[in-house]
């Protein structure tokens, strides 16, 4: 891939994958829609992320079909330890996934990545983050086996990262986004000896987002703050990172949307030789509102402080500050605001433990005048965080979400007096046909090109949109319901061997 620099300067790179993540169908569907190249997510057995919207059997052939449709890769997290009585159904579980045409798989432990590479060698194996893999030696090790990818530790800087790329020939995939473990790695004992429930076995309580008490202070001093690595992009791909993987099976479908399309546009953008650093702080302002814990730090890409990676006051979600209570005059709460704030938002007066809702904007600079409740907490000067940014969520759902996207592909209509009326569908790299009854002679009124044409067009909600062709006798008559049946078929049958070409 070639590209210009900030100084115009030609580059050749590598265009990293964007991986996003999917604990739901619906997260699944958004990730498509806003650009990832991939999509990881968990079965119902042998997941890491057990309380997560895991995929049965059913859901994981269909969200195989569905990204495979759209030319987007699809990995299964198979990335717990697995004990005596369990390894031994393994491969049965995989195996219709690797018949659908499973990307790749992600695993921790080295007797499932053994018992998978013999049984489907040509399944890629993908190293999970749990391996711990820190050296080129651990790369070249896992590589020996037969992995074709490594997720490092992800403790790792850059510039480590850069010397496993350099000394070993193997695919290294890195987190870029979201929530980060306390542990090294996520190989976290603490879970299983606090309340029985394993993090290796994909049922981690998270006690390290629990308060605690340390040197007379109550505490989150476990809890780091989210990753955001948007601003360093540039760095990232010139690091030549083949996979930029965002964290998050556990977040709801916007989150998924609006993160892969923020890291998609900064790649696209950087690649092409136009990055943006105001649209860049722009997405990343939209990702603190979407979730963030405490802020974001960059991880260990570039080897900050650790009390600086912390999020000592808060666990959850931040959100964003907008401005400080003026004045408290029941029924109302007056806001002096730093940041423009919409109708519905949910604001947060933190110090005081009261959530609001605006029913009306306001702009930053402006007083924002809000019914109120608890008026005895509230006091001036308090600091008031916005924790849904209702604006922003409904163009998420607008522009992608609720968006559909489409297959191009050319249908041609053939309708010969006393042949079958025939419909086959094309796109370069897949063809379809369905034929139907014989072609009657008009009796009154012929059908029109112009006619089919408007009908063939009607694929709303099919995924497929269809520049239509057409080859029809002047007498001709063709009933509208057999062509809406045979169009329906048509491009299921398309939609098929689409996925198809995926098949083992």
């Amino acid at each position: 891939m070639t590209g210009r620099g900030r100084c115009g300067k030609i580059r050749h790179m590598n265009r990293p994958e964007i991986l996003a993540p999917a604990g739901t169908f619906k997260a699944l569907e958004a990730a498509v829609k806003a650009g990832a190249d991939a999509v990881y997510l968990g079965g119902d057995m042998f997941s890491a992320r057990a309380f997560a919207g895991n995929f049965d059997t059913e859901n994981l052939l269909r969200a195989i079909d569905y990204c495979h449709i759209f030319d987007t890769k699809i990995y299964l997290a198979v990335n717990t330890l697995l004990k005596e009585d369990e390894i031994g159904g393994l491969a049965r579980y995989i195996e219709p996934f690797y018949r659908e045409g499973l990307d790749g798989v992600i695993v921790q432990d080295m007797g499932a990545a053994a018992l998978l590479a013999g049984e489907y060698p040509a399944l890629p194996l993908h190293a999970s983050t749990q391996m711990s893999v820190s050296s080129s030696y651990g790369a070249r090790f896992l590589k020996e086996l037969g992995f074709t990818r490594i997720v490092p530790a992800r403790e790792l800087s850059l510039s480590e990262i850069i010397s496993i790329k350099n000394n070993v020939d193997i695919e290294i995939e890195t987190f870029v986004h979201g929530a980060m473990c306390y542990c090294y790695s996520g190989k976290c004992m603490f879970s299983s000896f606090l309340g029985g429930r394993s993090g290796n076995r994909g049922r981690c309580a998270q006690p390290c987002r629990k308060c605690y008490e340390y040197n007379g202070k109550n505490e989150y001093i476990m809890s780091l703050k989210d990753m955001c690595t948007l601003e360093a992009v540039p760095q990232l791909v010139e690091a030549g990172i083949d996979s930029f993987k965002i964290e998050g099976r556990m977040k709801k479908p916007e989150y998924v949307a609006a993160t892969v399309r923020a890291y998609r546009q900064a790649v696209d953008s950087y690649i092409a030789g136009q990055w943006d650093e105001e649209k860049i702080a722009a997405n990343v302002d939209d990702m603190r509102d979407i979730y963030n814990r405490g802020g974001f730090s960059s991880g260990y890409y570039f080897k900050q402080n650790g009390q600086d990676m912390l999020s000592k006051k808060r666990p959850n979600h931040t959100g964003v500050k907008v401005g400080r209570v003026s004045s408290v005059k029941p029924p109302k709460v007056y806001i002096e605001l730093e940041k423009d704030v919409n109708a519905q938002d949910i604001l947060d007066i933190r110090k005081a433990d009261v959530e609001l809702t605006a029913s009306s904007g306001a702009k930053a600079g402006e007083m924002l005048v809000i019914n109120g409740n608890n008026f005895r907490k509230i006091r001036p000067g308090m600091e008031v965080f916005r924790t849904r940014n209702n604006k922003l969520l409904a163009e998420i759902n607008e522009n992608i979400i609720n968006k559909e996207i489409y297959v191009e592909a050319v249908a041609n209509v053939t309708a010969k007096v006393g042949r079958p009326l025939k419909i086959v569908i094309t796109n370069g790299q897949v063809s379809a046909e369905a034929a139907g009854n014989p072609v009657s002679k008009a009796e009154k009124r012929a059908i029109s090109a112009e006619a089919v044409t408007e009908k063939m067009k009607k694929t709303t909600g099919t995924g497929v949109r269809l520049d239509v062709t057409c080859d029809i006798d002047e007498n001709a008559f063709v009933p509208m319901s057999e062509l809406n049946e045979l169009r329906r078929r048509a491009v299921e049958e398309f939609k098929r061997k689409l996925a198809w070409r995926y098949f083992r």
